[in-house]
């Protein structure tokens, strides 16, 4: 069987070959519509790559954050509650003790919160407006460090009023920018300076300090985020649901103020989003598709009236009607097969010229992306349009009456 349809299908291929122009106008939709399909489907996987390590880039796909809902729907209003609970730094290390099985590096896991204040400095007539960012652990090498020496996590357990500042607010201060061992107050808190940063572009003034030192009313006003490091990626699920239960256990009933976030489902949103991109590109490119299988339908129709005389020859000698149908429909395939080919060809050649008018516009590290998943889809394409436009033809003429097909000539 697999032997008849082979030579079947190397007899097909010899027709194409005979009559190669004429039957790449016949494929000429098949070829736009794979091409267009190709070019479609390796720009959105380039897409959704660039947008996966967009989000690995700018957030762990190890990291379960626990945020705090500070607002409440009512009658479909979003409105601020009157009190809800916050995670302070005894929590925090209460937590992080609690998940320690499938926690990762305990420095990349913190308690951090961002608010903008007005600084005091002894000497100094006006305030300097900058950006407190409060941490529970401070990720500062020295070789970022001009002068001075960052705080260390000791010095966040033992609440100790201390800051780095970033070069922008240590010239502020100081136009020399000599500030370490100089104090700001804010609020009802007293800091000193202990580092400044090297410069970085684009910077606002800012200021770390330790999220210890900040009290519950403090807290509350501008709620911290709290992120935890998984060691390994398949254990988010479990340091989330531990998470959940911790919550639960510390806080009973108000655990509800909190929520339990992880990276991964950003990126399994993204991936739903760009499959039901694939899909509604697929069915749209598709009709070219289509037109493209009633060409190979035409080609083997006209192909059965030529060859009516063979078809009663091949009868007449004994051929039954599953080796004419078996004919036919290699020869449909072999069709198909040949305009998914050049039309494969044509969509990586299109890319090619794509990718480059497109980084013209956007400056972006963009780029097509051919996976397996599409190439199978081409070979699906080539099969399903042979055997679906290839069965009628085939069929009309496996019935042909070999007497009458003979007489034809």
């Amino acid at each position: 069987m697999i032997k008849r349809f082979l030579s079947s299908f190397l007899y097909a291929l010899e027709n194409i070959r005979t009559n190669l122009f004429h039957t790449f106008l016949s494929v000429l939709g098949i070829v736009i519509g794979v091409a267009a399909l190709v070019s479609i489907l390796s720009l959105i996987d380039g897409l959704e790559k660039y947008v996966r390590d967009q989000i690995s880039e700018t957030t762990s796909l190890r990291a379960v954050m626990v945020e705090t809902l500070t607002h409440k729907s009512v009658n479909n209003l979003s409105i601020k509650k009157d009190s809800f609970q916050v995670i302070d730094y005894t929590d925090f290390q209460q937590l992080l003790r609690e998940t320690n099985a499938h926690s990762g590096d305990a420095g990349k896991s913190n308690l951090t919160m961002d608010f903008n204040r007005q600084l005091y400095f002894e000497h100094q007539p006006e305030p300097v407006a900058a950006v407190l960012q409060a941490v529970s652990s401070l990720d500062c090498p020295d070789s970022i460090v001009v002068s001075g020496a960052a705080f260390s996590n000791l010095a966040i357990e033992q609440h100790q009023s201390v800051a780095v500042v970033n070069h922008t607010l240590a010239k502020l201060i100081d136009s020399t920018g000599a500030v370490v061992g100089k104090f700001f107050r804010f609020g009802n808190h007293t800091v000193k300076i202990v580092a400044s940063l090297r410069p970085k572009a684009d910077q606002p003034p800012m200021a770390f300090i330790p999220i210890s030192i900040l009290h519950a009313p403090e807290l509350r006003a501008a709620p911290p985020a709290c992120i935890l490091e998984a060691n390994q990626v398949e254990n988010v699920p479990v340091l989330k649901a531990q998470t959940e239960a911790w919550l639960q256990k510390r806080y009973g009933a108000a655990h509800q103020d909190f929520r339990v976030l992880s990276n991964d489902v950003r990126v399994d949103q993204a991936a739903d989003g760009f499959l039901l991109f694939r899909i509604i590109m697929g069915f749209i490119v598709g009709i070219s598709v289509l037109v493209g299988g009633v060409g190979v339908m035409n080609v083997l129709l006209i192909s059965v009236t030529e060859r009516t005389v063979e078809v009663g020859l091949r009868k007449a000698l004994g051929a039954k009607k599953s080796d004419i149908r078996n004919l036919f429909l290699s020869e449909s395939l072999a069709i198909s097969a040949f305009g998914s080919g050049l039309g494969l060809i044509g969509g990586i050649l299109a890319t090619m010229i794509i990718i480059p008018i497109i980084r013209i516009f956007v400056k972006l590290p963009f780029t097509a992306v051919y996976t397996w998943n599409t190439f199978g889809i081409i070979a699906l394409i080539a099969i399903l349009i042979g055997i679906i436009f290839g069965t009628y033809p085939a069929m009309k003429a496996a019935k042909l009456d070999p007497v009458e097909a003979i007489r034809r000539e």
